[in-house]
């Protein structure tokens, strides 16, 4: 059983006008896994905190630590993190995880690198989902914290609950065997992406092999699977495939096959037998035909939620580009956008110039999101409303 710490900074002017804090506080001990015993929960500020925020804090277990006045209110809390952070090693040198959350994630930047490079593995939680982007890679997870309903923390508790149970090596097993099951090849990219959804929380570098070593990368994970006998692991060429036990290696994957006779076939005009090859080689243009370049594909005039399949997985679709995920984070509230009101705010963005894409390519890209399961649904009431994941960068660097 390992052993976390919960740190939160607040400015008092940060508190909303009712004195609550940015976020909900049984969210963040939820972050723990099961197995994980939270030892200590602290909350720093700047100056003494409203009655009310005082007790909702002791009553979630937290103890208080005001620091004195000071002009700089940010240099303040950020030296005071750090200096409690530092007392706390000392006294309880045994803690393996850090769960630091604030209003401004930026102030636990330091700390957590700090911690990153001490070898202790750091959550940080904040409500803005674009500043949590720019802390990413200061530590090893972030996550949204925010109040703003009892169903979000209600929604994220019942997927760590249930996920944290799971032994990765039978979620590992039960996803390759889904995968052969449908005829499927299963490749190193999609399966990582396949374990991330259902342990959200999943990092191979937290587990180490029959032998005790930890491990560094996915493929560690993979082949230490393969060396317990639970499935076979195949290298072919520049992919790596994975089969269950007794499973027979396929000479010719059948998707290979059409992926090599694809390029061979011949676009436009059959080719003609017996044509005298002088002819053959004159680039010739029929009635009624182009000059041999590419008609341009003429755009959707408008797209409607018939145009989308929201519930079929594919595992070969692309990544949708970055800079669409970006604008479809920054988009989506926290509370989700029915698929017909992203369209319209999509199709409103693009009228204001601020989104440069196409119809088409517009569904393209947003299909490929639901083909990866790179948006979710936030609640299962209808109609169903949907958010973008939190690890959807992870994701799309393993497609």
């Amino acid at each position: 059983m390992s052993d976390s710490a919960i740190f939160i900074t607040v400015a008092t002017e940060e508190l909303k006008q009712n004195g609550q804090l940015p976020g909900d506080l049984r969210s963040l001990r939820n972050l723990a896994d099961s197995g994980e015993r939270v030892v200590h929960f602290e909350t720093v500020t700047d100056s003494p905190l409203p009655e009310k925020t005082q007790n909702a804090l002791h009553m979630a277990g937290s103890i208080l630590h005001v620091l004195p006045s000071a002009t700089d209110t940010t240099a303040s809390l950020v030296g005071g993190l750090m200096s409690r952070l530092h007392e706390f090693i000392c006294a309880y040198p045994h803690v393996s995880q850090f769960i630091l959350a604030g209003a401004d994630v930026d102030r636990l930047a330091g700390a957590a690198a700090f911690l990153r490079r001490a070898g202790f593995y750091v959550i940080i939680a904040g409500p803005d989902r674009s500043r949590l982007d720019a802390v990413r890679n200061v530590c090893d997870d972030v996550t949204s914290w925010s109040g703003s309903g009892r169903q979000s923390a209600s929604r994220e508790r019942d997927k760590e609950d249930a996920s944290s149970k799971l032994d990765p090596f039978e979620v590992l097993v039960e996803e390759i065997t889904k995968g052969r099951k449908n005829g499927n090849r299963v490749l190193l990219t999609s399966l990582k992406q396949r374990m991330r959804k259902r342990i959200r929380r999943f990092d191979e570098t937290r587990l180490k092999d029959k032998d005790g070593r930890p491990m560094r990368k996915f493929k560690d994970f993979v082949v230490d699977a393969a060396n317990r006998g639970l499935i076979q692991l195949i290298e072919k060429g520049n992919a790596s495939h994975v089969l269950l036990p007794g499973e027979e290696i396929p000479e010719n994957d059948e998707e290979e096959t059409i992926e090599e006779e694809t390029p061979r076939k011949e676009k436009g005009r059959g080719k003609k037998e017996n044509v005298d090859p002088l002819l053959d080689n004159v680039d010739m243009v029929d009635e009624g035909e182009d000059n041999g370049e590419p008609e341009e594909e003429k755009d959707l005039e408008e797209l409607s939620e018939k145009d989308f399949d929201v519930e079929k997985l594919d595992e070969e679709a692309d990544a949708p580009p970055g800079d669409f995920m970006e604008l479809l984070e920054k988009t989506i509230p926290e509370k989700g956008y029915t698929l017909s009101a992203l369209l319209r705010e999509l199709a409103s963005k693009r009228e204001k110039g601020e989104l440069e894409y196409t119809n088409r390519q517009i569904q393209t890209a947003l299909q490929n999101a639901f083909y990866n399961e790179l948006l979710e649904p936030a609640t299962e009431e209808q109609p169903v409303t949907y958010v973008v994941v939190d690890d959807w960068r992870d994701i799309i660097d393993f497609l």
